[in-house]
């Protein structure tokens, strides 16, 4: 059972990563909205879950 959750996890990034490199407008967005998040520190969870652009790319990816 967790062979199948690793499974689908890495099954997702890879689709995702496919998705951006194959609309660099997408992924010049993306880039430009964590660019403009990360301040030279780390970048919390509460950060990442907050990030409208982000979470849009992540429900379409999961969406296709």
């Amino acid at each position: 059972m967790v062979f199948a959750a690793m499974d689908t996890t890495s099954n997702s990034l890879a689709r995702t990563l496919q998705c951006l490199a194959e609309c660099p407008a997408v992924q010049q967005r993306l880039r430009a909205e964590l660019i403009e998040t990360f301040h030279g520190g780390e970048l919390s969870y509460d950060t990442l879950m907050s990030l409208p652009y982000l979470s849009a790319v992540c429900r379409e990816t999961l969406r296709l």
